[in-house]
Order: structure tokens, then sequence, then C-alpha cells
């Protein structure tokens, strides 16, 4: 019994979807822990750092349910390889920067590229399994993977070559690209998707509770990006190295990546509802030992809490997409999207109060958004045909 469940769940598609997401956010996260050498040499403040994931947000999330309409009527998945292509060229180009509008625009391009690539592959990746939930945690799996190593990646080139010869990690992943240009124009086609009408008529009747779930994203998403945003600067400002702090960033996003990996067996099991909250819930106290606390055991409790804080990280895009399984590539767009911008958008005020009461104070504040988040997720109301809150079988 065990080995169909294995054949089927571990395709090559899924695992060439996972690949992608892997290198696609490995540039997403490249330019974290050279922000204190960028912040030095260009001459940022906290609240500039900020905007700088802000704005790469607004390319890279907000214009996802866009690309989300338009990858469900590609026939052939182009953006899978496209998305990493474009990333891989403009985020890897940011040590060239002479000023602050040019590295926006470094990273704004490279959002592009991101936003290409999620709605398709979240679309596909959930649609290669019966088994949604781990289908789902694998290839997010990947891409957080992706997201953990970035930074030891970009501390690696940095140190080996200087910051003005980052554009030398682009390649790698051009390369890669390229095979998968070749792997997808041998992949048969997929069936022309057929038009969608009236997507928001559609969409009312599970309006509360995609409410719900976008902004208990939302919360996910700004305590995530900001940690991930800050913490090179955090450890800089305690008297790390910049290679110490793109390491802890690297252990820290890892440790994150298992987490999700965690949350869709689990969601599998228990129900994704009830995995969402829970992940909420245990993941408050032990951000609270953080800033109550210093040295090894205020970081240890900030890994902790960060690895249960992303168990929902896949098992919010399974909800969405069962809510309305013809609008998948529009939900993941919006929730990957949209909701992961608007989370990552409040890092701009973050950065801003930072500057004004201090970096410790601000996360605080950034981190009180887990309870908000519980609160979201409780209120995701199961209604009647509706699988929120137990998978099928349960």
């Amino acid at each position: 019994m065990s080995t169909p469940e294995r054949s089927s769940f571990l395709t090559p598609r899924l695992g060439v979807l996972a690949l992608g997401h892997f290198t696609i956010d490995a540039y997403s996260s490249f330019f974290l822990p050279l922000l204190p050498l960028l912040a030095q040499r260009l001459e940022l403040n906290y609240a500039m750092v900020g905007g700088l994931t802000a704005m790469a947000s607004l390319s890279s999330s907000f214009s996802q349910p866009a690309f989300g309409v338009w990858a469900d009527r590609m026939r052939r998945p182009w953006f899978v390889a496209l998305g990493p292509l474009i990333a891989a060229t403009f985020m890897a180009s940011i040590g060239l920067a002479p000023n602050y509008a040019t590295l926006v625009a470094l990273l704004v391009l490279g959002g592009v590229g991101v936003a290409m690539f999620h709605p398709q592959t979240a679309k596909l990746a959930g649609a290669s399994s019966p088994k949604r939930g781990l289908a789902m945690s694998f290839w997010v799996t990947g891409g957080t993977l992706g997201w953990a190593l970035g930074p030891a990646y970009a501390t690696a080139v940095v140190g080996r070559f200087g910051l003005d010869h980052t554009w030398l990690a682009a390649l790698p992943g051009l390369v890669l690209c390229a095979l998968l240009f070749v792997w997808f124009a041998r992949v048969p086609p997929i069936a022309s998707a057929k038009r969608v009408d009236a997507p928001l008529s559609e969409l009312r009747p599970v309006a509360r509770p995609l409410a719900m779930l976008y902004f208990t994203v939302v919360c996910r998403s700004a305590v995530s990006s900001g940690f991930a945003t800050f913490l090179p600067l955090w450890v800089h400002a305690h008297g790390g190295s910049t290679a110490r702090g793109g390491w802890l960033t690297t252990v820290y996003l890892t440790l994150g990546a298992l987490g999700g990996f965690a949350g869709g067996w689990l969601a599998d099991r228990f129900g994704g509802r009830k995995v969402v909250v829970t992940s909420f819930a245990l993941a408050a106290p032990f951000y609270v030992v953080f800033f109550l606390t210093s040295g090894a055991l205020a970081f240890g409790a900030l890994l902790v809490g960060y690895t249960v804080l992303q168990a929902s990280l896949p098992v919010n895009v399974v909800l969405g997409q069962e809510l309305s399984p013809r609008h998948a590539g529009i939900i993941s767009s919006l929730l990957m999207g949209a909701a992961w911008g608007l989370g990552a958008l409040l890092i701009y005020p973050i950065g801003a109060l930072a500057d004004r009461v201090g970096l410790d104070r601000a996360l605080m504040l950034l981190s009180s958004l887990i309870l908000v988040g519980f609160a979201c997720a409780s209120q995701m109301v199961r209604r009647p045909g509706t699988p929120l809150a137990a998978p099928a079988g349960h």
C-alpha cells in the first residue's frame, strides 16, 4: 500500500515544480544578509531597508492575481522556467546598484519573475497528487528551503568575490532555467482551460472563510517577512558579523521550511483549520520568550516559534484552493501574492518605527500580529460542503 502512495505522490512533475520553487525563492532571499553591507554603502536607515522589501512585494505579490488568471489559461507551464530566469538575473545584480533607486528597481524587476512563477506552479502542485496537503507541503518546502539557503549562498558569493560581483550568483540559476525550458518543451500540453466567466460571483458564497483565511496569511506573512528582513540587522546591531547574520538567517529559515512540511503532513491527518489555529496559538509564547530573554535561549525560542508558525504556510493555500477548485490559480495568487504582499508592506512602517524607538521594540509590535492571526484563523468557521475543518475521510 505504501509503494503506490509513494509513487503517486513523488511524481517527476512535482519534483520539477519543487526544484523551480527552490531556485526562485533562493534568489528572492538573496539580498537579506547583504542588507548591512548595502545599508552601509548607500547610507540606508531602517525605514529605507523596510522599504526595499515593501517595494519588491509590490511587484512580486500584488501582480500575482493577474498572472494567476493568465496561468489558468496556459497550456504549457512556461512561467515555471521564465519566472526564475527573470528573478535570478535581477536579484543577483543588486551588488551593482550605485544608489537606492537602482537597488529598488532591481528588486522590483526581480519580483516580476516571482509573480509569474507562483500562481501557475501552486495550481500544478496542488493537482499533482490526491494527497493535496502533502503535495503542497513538498512544493512549499522546496521554496522555503531555497528561501532559507539563499542568504548562505549570498554570503558565500560575496565572501569569495566581493559585493560588486554578486551578478556571478545568477549563473547556476540561468543554467537551471535553461534545463527547465527544455523539460517543459517535451511535456505534453495541458488541455485548454475553460474560461471563467464570473469569478467574483462564484467566489461570493465562500467570501467570509476566504477573507478570514486572507487576513490570517497577511499576519503570518508580516511576522515572517519582517523577522527575515531585520534578523541580519538585529545580529549586526548585537555585535555579529555579516557572515554570522547570513548563517543564522539560513538556520532560521530552514527550520521554518521543516515546519511548513510538517504542517502539510499534519493537515492531511487532523484537518487544515486545526493546524492553522494551533500553529498561531503555540507560536505566540515562544516569541514572548524571545523578547524576555537574551543570548542562545532567546534565539532558540525564536527558532521554535518561527518553525511552529510556518506550519500554517502550505495549509493556508490548500484551504483556499479547496474553497473553489475552479479558481485554484486565482485563489493561490490572492493568498501567496496579495496576502503575502500586504504582510510585507507592513515592514516599512516597522522599519520607520525602529528608527524612532529601536529595532527590538519595533519587532515586538510586529510579533503582536500573531494574536491577530490567531483571531482570524479561529473565525474560519466551516460551511456546509467545505472541507475547512477536516480532510476528506475524517
